[in-house]
């Protein structure tokens, strides 16, 4: 999603600023590279004049983009299709004003009702199982997403826009996880990285499972 294209929308510069290749955005959300970019190319949005256009084809994401594919790998995983996810997320920018629902605080409270459409109850199952325990791994300031915990709050991972580029660091100490996995891949003990990067053992044994988990 291009800058000025989200300021139409009303994100933060933050969220909306390129950040991420496809193939450094699917490893972080773990999806392929090829539904990364189909989710995020194929994004429809409303310009100027109330008309809706495709967002341009880019090389790059926003973490904004990486939040919404994150949320709906495991949409796909349940076997939803990518054109209904598209149709439940159409429907979402209807029912709360929003052209990115799925970044919104209103979406987390009130989002399950736009999964009653799906039939047998699977929106229940889907909420439930799904999207509310993603949803309770980021963090809302000002409506917006603005913080994510890839690997749940209980991990001290985090992303976060405005910080390291918005790729994934130890809370506190902020050293960016792919740095500490490349010291301890090259031989250095865990206790060698603490010393040398100020973070607790727990933190490192955190950013290294982390790293691990995007591979796997």
């Amino acid at each position: 999603m291009t800058t000025e294209l989200a300021r139409t929308v009303g994100l933060p510069e933050a969220l909306a600023a390129p950040r991420y290749g496809f193939a450094e955005a699917a490893r972080l959300a773990r999806v392929r590279p090829a539904t990364a970019r189909r989710w995020i190319a194929g994004y429809s949005c409303r310009v100027e004049g109330g008309e809706r256009g495709a967002t341009p084809t880019e090389s790059s994401a926003s973490f904004a983009d990486l939040v919404e594919v994150a949320a709906i790998r495991g949409l796909l995983d349940r076997g939803l299709s990518m054109r209904g996810i598209r149709a439940i997320v159409e429907n979402c920018r209807d029912l709360f004003q929003s052209e990115r629902p799925l970044l919104s605080h209103r979406f987390r409270a009130d989002g399950r009702d736009a999964f009653a459409q799906l039939p047998r109850g699977k929106g229940d199952t889907v909420w439930d199982e799904v999207l509310g325990p993603f949803l309770g791994t980021v963090d809302y300031e000002d409506e917006w997403v603005h913080r994510w915990w890839p690997g749940g709050r209980e991990r001290t991972v985090v992303i976060d826009p405005r910080f390291a580029y918005g790729l994934p660091v130890v809370v506190g100490s902020g050293v960016r996880t792919e740095i500490l996995h490349e010291r301890f891949e090259a031989g250095d003990s865990l206790e060698q990285i603490g010393r040398d990067f100020g973070g607790s053992r727990r933190e490192i044994e955190h950013a290294l499972e982390f790293e691990r988990s995007l591979t796997a």
